[in-house]
C-alpha cells in the first residue's frame, strides 16, 4: 500500500481496502474466464431465483425446464455455471459476460427426475455457492397409499445422515434435511414424520411412482434447545430406524477469521469481496489471521486480525493510515463483544515523526484510536436482510503534537459488526467539508 500524506485520502484507501476483493475464476476449458459471485441469503439460498416448468417422475426435461440465478459480475468474460445432479437432472449454462455488474443467467434443465419430492440444488460459479429447491411430481400411473420399509431396520437408519449445520436457539432452515432409505413394495403416497427430539422433528412427504429401492430427504422443523448428540426415531409401518443428530453451540464471534471465509460487499455501483487464507501471521508474539483482498488487479493482503477473549484486534503499520514519517507495527482492539452500549476505550499511542510539507518542518506526531460501542445486540438491516445481534461501533482518529493535548481528526467510521457473520456495514463519515462520505454494506457472505 503507497503512502499517502492526505489524512482522508488515506482512511478511504484503508476501509476500501479492508472490504474488497474480485473473486478469480479457474474453470477448465475457459480462455477468458469471468470472475463474479451468485447472489445468496444469509442461508444460503440463490436470491432472486426463478423455476421454471414441471418437474414429472420419468419424464425427460425439456426447454420449459430452466432455473434463473443472479450473478454479480466484477470481471466480463466467459462462464460455466452448473448445479450439482440430484435425482437424475441437473441444471447449466455458458455464455459471456460483456458487461460487470448484476446479471440473470437462465440455468438449462437437464435429465429425468426418478423419484418424487423435494430436492435442493447448490449451484456453483467461481467460487461462490447458492442453493434453490425444486419439486418432482408423479407423472402418470398409480394412486393410493405406498407400501414400504425402511432400510436399516430395526438399526441404524440407511445412509441416515443430516446435511446442515444445528445450532442452540437457531431455528431449522431449507438446508437442514436427513436422509433414509426405504424399499417400496406398493407405489402410492407417502407421509413419514418424527417426534420432536431435542426440539428438532423430520418430515417428508410424497408419491412413489415405482417399486424398488428409493431415497427420501426429511425436511428439519423447530429451534435445536441444547447443545449434544442425539437419536432421531423414525417409524414406518412395523419398520424402524434411527439416525444421529449432533447440536452445536454459536461461537460468539463477531468478526470470524477462520479459513476459506469470505464476504462480498456492494460499495456505490462496486462489488467489492475479501477472504481468509490458511497462511497465519505471527507477530508481538501473537497468531493473527492473514484477510486478503482483489481490487481487480491481483490479490494483495489486506490486514492481520486476531481475538483474544472478547477484544478483536487488528495488527497494521500506523504509516499506511496516519502522515507519519516512520513504519510503525502494533495493534489495536476495534471491537469487544463483552462489553455494554455505552463503552469507550483508546489503543496505545503511537509516536513518530510527521513533516510538514508546506514548511518542511518535521516534529513529533503522537496518533490513537478510539472506539465506543454505540449500539448492541439489535437488528440491523443491510440490502434487504436483517441481520440480528448486532453490534454498532463508531471508531475515531486522534492526534497529539505533544502527547498531552488530544485533537480529533475530522472523520470518523461507524462499523457494524453481526454475531457469526462479521462486518456487515461500514459509514466512513468526512466532517471537514472537503471530501464525501461513504457507506459499504454486505450482500453475501460464507463462513466457515
Amino acid at each position: 500500500m503507497k503512502a499517502q500524506k492526505s489524512l482522508f485520502w488515506l482512511l478511504l484507501l484503508t476501509i476500501l481496502v479492508i472490504s474488497c476483493k474480485k473473486e478469480h475464476s479457474f474453470e477448465e476449458g475457459i480462455t477468458n474466464p469471468s470472475s463474479g459471485s451468485l447472489q445468496s441469503g444469509t442461508t444460503g439460498d440463490c436470491l432472486g431465483s426463478s423455476v421454471g416448468g414441471f418437474y414429472k417422475v420419468d419424464t425427460t426435461l425439456t426447454d420449459s425446464n430452466y432455473v434463473d440465478v443472479k450473478v454479480d459480475v466484477t470481471v466480463a468474460g466467459d462462464y460455466t455455471i452448473s448445479s450439482d445432479t440430484i435425482n437424475g437432472f441437473y441444471f447449466s449454462a455458458a455464455g459471456s459476460f460483456s458487461a460487470t455488474g448484476e446479471n440473470t443467467v437462465r440455468l438449462q434443465g437437464a435429465g429425468t427426475p426418478q423419484t418424487v419430492g423435494t430436492y435442493i440444488f447448490t449451484v456453483t460459479y467461481d467460487s461462490s455457492q447458492c442453493t434453490f429447491s425444486v419439486i418432482t411430481l408423479l407423472g402418470s400411473g398409480s394412486g393410493g397409499t405406498a407400501v414400504y420399509a425402511l432400510q436399516g431396520s430395526p438399526g441404524n437408519c440407511n445412509p441416515g445422515t443430516t446435511q446442515g449445520i444445528y445450532t442452540v436457539g437457531v431455528a431449522t432452515t431449507s438446508s437442514n434435511t436427513a436422509r433414509v432409505n426405504v424399499d417400496v413394495t406398493t407405489v402410492g403416497t407417502y407421509s413419514i414424520a418424527t417426534t420432536a427430539v431435542n426440539g428438532v422433528t423430520f418430515s417428508a412427504s410424497g408419491t412413489f411412482s415405482g417399486p424398488g429401492p428409493q431415497a427420501i430427504v426429511l425436511n428439519a422443523t423447530g429451534t435445536p434447545a441444547a447443545e449434544g448428540s442425539f437419536t432421531v426415531p423414525v417409524t414406518v409401518g412395523s419398520t424402524t430406524c434411527s439416525f444421529p443428530l449432533t447440536v452445536v453451540t454459536a461461537a460468539i464471534d463477531y468478526f470470524p477469521r477462520t479459513v476459506n471465509s469470505n464476504w462480498s460487499y456492494q460499495l456505490s455501483t462496486d462489488t467489492l469481496y475479501e477472504y481468509v487464507i490458511a497462511q497465519p501471521l505471527s507477530a508481538l508474539g501473537n497468531t493473527y489471521a492473514v484477510f486478503m483482498y482483489d481490487n481487480g488487479s491481483g490479490a494483495d493482503t489486506l490486514g492481520y486480525f486476531r481475538k483474544s477473549s472478547g477484544d478483536y484486534y487488528q495488527y497494521l503499520n500506523l504509516k499506511s493510515l496516519f502522515p507519519i514519517n516512520e513504519d510503525i507495527w502494533g495493534e489495536y482492539a476495534f471491537l469487544k463483544d463483552n462489553v455494554p452500549t455505552g463503552t469507550s476505550w483508546n489503543s496505545a499511542v503511537f509516536t513518530g515523526t510527521y513533516t510538514d510539507t508546506a514548511t518542511g518542518a518535521t516534529s513529533p506526531f503522537s496518533v490513537r484510536f478510539k472506539e465506543t460501542i454505540q449500539d448492541k445486540d439489535i437488528g440491523v438491516t443491510v440490502i434487504g436482510i436483517n441481520y440480528s445481534n448486532t453490534i454498532v461501533v463508531l471508531e475515531e482518529y486522534e492526534y497529539s503534537l505533544d502527547g498531552t493535548t488530544w485533537a480529533s481528526f475530522p472523520i470518523t467510521v461507524t462499523n457494524s459488526f453481526s454475531r457469526s457473520v462479521g462486518l456487515i456495514q461500514s459509514v466512513l463519515q468526512d466532517n471537514s467539508g472537503t471530501g464525501s462520505n461513504l457507506t459499504q454494506e454486505l450482500k453475501r457472505h460464507q463462513v466457515f
